[in-house]
């Protein structure tokens, strides 16, 4: 069995953290909260969970080479992704359906056609929304760009053996293309699976750099100072300065947030735990239902907000929704299990 790299989980649970800042204080405004600091915080946690959602793609890629997934049968490989990925969902998706339907009488049948429930099905709500209205409730459009990444994965991961750095270049040209030049979609090019999809590649050549490969010194110091110094500019810049130290466009903050994202993945890769301290047991259990809290957290924030109204307490409201989703994601995550073991014996 390979041995768990605590760093990546501690990395994950840290993305996890500030995803969940960003939605809840979003949540909190979009429903007409305006307690002190409150917008400061949301300029803040904005800027934190891009290279939040771009590191988790990155461990996401990481995490199917180092568990060697590109070597199984494609039917093991796509039902291992089912399981671990659309069982939860679905748990998730009739878990908080459910509760908006007792709590807020929720009856989105009423209006949308239930044709685009299909979207829901096929995992990719998320997406499909920006076009059109459907029965998208949890998973944003990370559910819809990880479901397109774990569906590439096993092209991705021959194209890594026959041609590593070719496919590197393509995808970063339309990288660059999509950001700077053409975006013919009617989405956010910061959403769009065809430009998601190179973080997920670039996670993927990482287990090579990382684990095949050693690190040097000199590169593991620059990454920490990057890691650090990225984040102190973007604190000083949302919090405590009246003027923009970072002015860049749209395109360049990407791709500072990807440098950055690279650098802590470096940073955090050999941080290490004493196996069975408490302090690792919090990390693994925490990193464990990380996608359960992805799934479950932010409509779990808006039914709150509607249900008890915004108070000028929103530290009191992050720890209530932080608790509740926990309790919600270990719901999900023991209703997942045991459907795994009825199904898949």
């Amino acid at each position: 069995m390979k041995k768990r790299i605590i760093g990546l989980d501690i990395l994950r649970v840290l993305g996890i953290v500030f995803i969940f800042l960003y939605h809840v204080t979003d949540s909190y405004v979009g429903l007409g909260g305006t307690g002190d600091g409150v917008f400061s915080s949301l300029a803040l946690f904005s800027i934190l969970s891009r290279p939040a959602s771009i590191f988790l793609f990155l461990i996401s890629g990481f995490a199917l080479m180092y568990n060697r997934e590109g070597e199984l049968k494609l039917k093991d490989y796509y039902i291992r992704r089912f399981k671990s990925l659309y069982i939860p969902f679905y748990v998730a998706y009739i878990l908080m359906l459910g509760i908006g339907v007792v709590l807020l009488k929720w009856a989105p049948w009423n209006y949308i056609p239930k044709r685009k429930f299909v979207y829901t099905i096929l995992g990719i709500d998320g997406l499909a929304v920006k076009y059109s209205p459907n029965y998208y409730l949890i998973g944003e459009w990370f559910m819809s760009c990880i479901v397109i990444c774990y569906l590439l994965f096993p092209l991705l991961a021959i194209l890594i053996k026959k041609a590593k750095y070719l496919t590197l270049c393509v995808l970063f040209a339309a990288y660059v293309i999509l950001a700077n030049f053409i975006n013919p979609f009617e989405l956010s090019v910061f959403i769009n699976p065809l430009f998601i999809i190179f973080y997920f590649y670039v996670g993927m050549c990482l287990k090579g750099w990382l684990i095949d490969n050693q690190i040097s010194k000199a590169v593991k110091i620059i990454s920490v100072v990057l890691s650090i110094g990225i984040l102190f500019i973007y604190l000083a810049d949302s919090l405590f300065t009246t003027k923009q130290i970072i002015a860049c466009t749209e395109s360049e903050a990407e791709l500072l947030c990807f440098i950055w994202s690279i650098a802590l993945v470096i940073a955090f890769k050999d941080i290490n735990l004493k196996e069975g301290a408490i302090l690792a047991k919090i990390i693994k259990y925490l990193s464990g239902i990380s996608w359960y809290v992805i799934l479950v957290h932010h409509v779990l924030a808006i039914i709150y907000f509607t249900i008890n109204g915004v108070s000028e307490n929103l530290v009191r409201d992050f720890v209530i929704i932080l608790a509740l989703s926990i309790i919600l994601a270990e719901v999900v995550r023991r209703i997942t299990n045991l459907i795994k073991k009825l199904v898949f014996k």
